[in-house]
């Protein structure tokens, strides 16, 4: 088994010849594509003549996650080595304790991810994207109060100067909506706190869980939220929050395509940390919101003001100011 297991690692590793690098870029790739396409279709998803439904579109995605999580471990167990390895294997008592930690980015995960996608139904994406760039200030300000960074004045002023980008693409939107604001607001903060707490189960010291692995442990959680939510919002709107039968049949193909591009970005992500570095996945993150923003006003129409495009030009210029700063120090 083990023999087996190693034999699949290193097919993977050479990817049939490609090199470390060559691998890395291809799951690049595919994150760029995936996220660009995924935040578009929803978007398109959340109309009112589309599928205005963000609870059962999450419902949706992490219920096909949590199935394909488990037909991938019992097919290919070396993708998720902190449950399948002997050598790294995390013990049940560990597992137990880590779950206490999962739980709550499993309900700040639900809260990003339900939140961002009402946000849509309000806003437009390049509006909603820009403020996502703002999410590296709440990060930097948790990390400070845990104890997890050590404040320094450039940094600091480099932040302060995004947070005047930042508010100079809200006060650019042409087509202000306070309820898109303020959901988005919440998704950012919600995803800020994730990522901390993420960030301590997936680097930290000590047994710690592999992305996929991760993944694998999240997966149901989020679901069991979601469904909590499902049925308090139908409690409080009845039939208005469920879906009609017809509604289903007209969208369920980008339904599961939604589903499909929201697994398979979360193993691309996997996957290109393990084959790159950490400052490589930030360039890519900088290069990826440059991208959903100019694909939604391709494919969407979507429309960006004269200030938003200055606005947004100095959040990408600053944020890689950051990412160079951060990976130098």
């Amino acid at each position: 088994m083990a023999k087996a297991v190693n034999e699949r690692t290193s097919l993977l590793t050479d990817a049939g010849g490609v090199s470390g690098i060559w691998f890395a870029a291809l799951w690049g790739v595919a994150i760029l594509v995936s996220s660009a396409t995924m935040v578009n279709l929803n978007k398109y998803l959340m109309q009112d003549s589309v599928f205005p439904y963000a609870v059962p579109m999450v419902l949706c995605q992490f219920t096909f996650a949590s199935l394909l999580n488990g037909v991938l471990i019992i097919i290919s167990p070396g993708l998720y080595p902190s449950i399948t390895r002997s050598e790294n294997k995390v013990t049940m008592r560990s597992l137990q304790l880590m779950v206490m930690k999962i739980l709550p980015v499993a309900v700040a995960f639900v809260i990003s991810v339900l939140a961002s996608n009402m946000a849509y139904y309000y806003s437009s994406v390049p509006f909603l994207q820009m403020m996502k760039e703002s999410n590296i200030i709440t990060v930097y300000l948790m990390t400070l109060a845990m104890g997890m960074e050590s404040f320094e004045w450039k940094q600091g002023m480099v932040l302060v100067l995004l947070a005047m980008a930042t508010l100079g693409s809200i006060h650019g939107e042409v087509r202000f909506s306070l309820a898109g604001f303020g959901m988005q607001a919440i998704a950012c903060l919600a995803d800020a706190s994730k990522n901390v707490m993420s960030g301590s189960l997936l680097s930290g010291a000590g047994q710690k869980l592999d992305p996929m692995s991760f993944s694998f442990a999240l997966s149901p959680l989020v679901l069991a939220f979601v469904g909590i939510v499902f049925m308090v919002q139908h409690q409080v709107e009845g039939a208005a929050s469920v879906p009609s039968e017809q509604a289903f049949l007209n969208s369920w193909r980008l339904l599961l395509g939604n589903a499909v591009l929201a697994f398979g970005l979360n193993v691309a992500i996997a996957m290109f940390l393990r084959y790159s570095s950490a400052l490589s996945f930030g360039m890519l993150g900088i290069v990826k919101d440059i991208l959903v923003v100019l694909s939604s006003t391709a494919l969407l129409g979507a429309h960006i003001s004269p200030l938003q495009t200055v606005s947004f030009t100095m959040q990408v210029v600053l944020l890689c100011t950051w990412t160079y700063m951060k990976m130098t120090k």
